[in-house]
């Protein structure tokens, strides 16, 4: 008896392990079959920096509601940091950039003890030409020098 019942679900088992090895074919056969001109949606933010909380297309007071933005519009961007575990002075930088060319740039300088972490940028140099952008924040501090790239944020202008 107890064999039956053990060929029984052996042989359950192996009926279930090929339907699942078909479904899965079948599956892979339809995503081959997409049409070539199918695209993903480009990312609207990149955190990259550990230390980096948040990044958004708005103050850091309001809610992010668009990607999109006229022309003659300002755009606002805020980043949101972590107390840095370095206690020194450092600037905070946000370049508007557009084909790999920068078309607006702003800083904020941080002091040694500044405990600051919501930093709001604007950029209204106008008109803009149209297009996809770019906002990317960068950290320079005092003693290295060396830029550290800490998030992106992506739009586009129309």
């Amino acid at each position: 008896m107890r064999e039956t019942i053990v060929i029984l679900v052996l042989l359950g088992l192996m009926g279930l392990v090929g339907s699942c090895g078909k479904d899965q074919s079948q599956l892979a056969s339809k995503t081959d079959q997409l049409p070539a001109t199918y695209s993903v949606a480009a990312p609207r933010k990149e955190i990259i920096a550990p230390h980096v909380l948040s990044a958004q297309l708005a103050p850091h007071n309001q809610v992010e509601a668009k990607t999109t933005f006229a022309r003659t519009e300002p755009i606002q961007a805020s980043v949101y940091l972590t107390n840095p575990s370095y206690i020194e002075s450092r600037r905070i930088f946000a370049f508007l950039v557009n084909d790999e060319a920068v078309v607006e740039e702003q800083s904020i300088a941080v002091g040694a003890t500044d405990e600051r972490q919501e930093f709001d940028f604007s950029f209204a140099k106008t008109p803009r030409p149209l297009g996809s952008y770019q906002i990317r924040f960068v950290e320079i501090a005092r003693s290295n020098a060396k830029p550290v790239l800490l998030a992106r944020l992506f739009l586009n202008v129309e």
